[in-house]
């Protein structure tokens, strides 16, 4: 089996550290995969905003970029813009049939942390406070942080609290989102934790800008995390 891999715009342009972690996680697993070097945005933006003629010529776009082969999406919100909002938005075209078969073979992170044998995994014993993707389900998030039996993980009191990034909020209401950015940041130091993790890259942006002012806590993603316990 051959991969496509997805790297989400927002982590190409401002994480490449973490593009090449990524990287090294899918060498891990040895399955061979193709990064293509004329992809483009999910979308997702476009969706939001409901701007459904753009949504459609990215997404027509996209299926000829990646073709017939399965995609390995390093992004929650990018993957349930292929396998959720593409049929949709392509629904009664042309496009449907090869956006359904896209759809149903695209893969996530759920797919990648599953095949990885994190050798040192327990060398880790930080303090965790998990940022959950509001797209990502509360059961996956659990299995992938269980190798990590000598780290400590806090969570949020809601489960799926939004960042202050989703829905264009930063540039719609920056106030409100640095609000929710400030509310998720200081659960993280009310549980005493030194890290904050995050499975997304635009939560990853949005609390990194809002942690300038303390020097106490970092950001960092889950597969940067699962690249230093190879």
């Amino acid at each position: 089996m051959s991969l496509v891999i997805q790297i989400p715009c927002v982590m190409f342009h401002n994480f490449p550290e973490t593009v090449e972690n990524l990287k090294r996680l899918c060498n891990s697993i040895q399955i061979p995969y193709t990064i293509p070097t004329n992809q483009t945005c999910c979308g997702l933006p476009y969706f939001e905003k409901g701007e459904q003629k753009a949504a459609k010529a990215i997404s027509e776009y996209n299926l000829n970029v990646f073709g017939d082969h399965p995609i390995l999406s390093a992004s929650l919100k990018c993957e349930k813009t292929y396998t959720t909002s593409y049929p949709k938005i392509l629904n009664n075209t042309v496009s449907h049939i090869q956006c359904m078969k896209m759809a149903t073979a695209a893969k996530g992170l759920d797919f990648l942390f599953s095949k990885l044998k994190l050798l040192t995994a327990a060398n880790i014993n930080n303090h965790f406070f998990m940022v959950v993707d509001c797209n990502e389900k509360g059961t996956i998030q659990k299995q992938w942080i269980e190798p990590f039996n000598n780290a400590q993980f806090s969570f949020l009191k809601l489960e799926n609290t939004c960042c202050g990034a989703g829905y264009c909020l930063p540039s719609l209401n920056h106030k409100e989102a640095t609000n929710m950015s400030q509310n998720l940041i200081q659960q993280a130091i009310d549980a005493g934790a030194d890290t904050i993790l995050t499975t997304n890259e635009i939560c990853l942006q949005q609390l990194q800008l809002n942690l300038v002012n303390y020097p106490q806590l970092k950001a960092m993603h889950l597969i940067d995390l699962y690249a230093i316990a190879l």
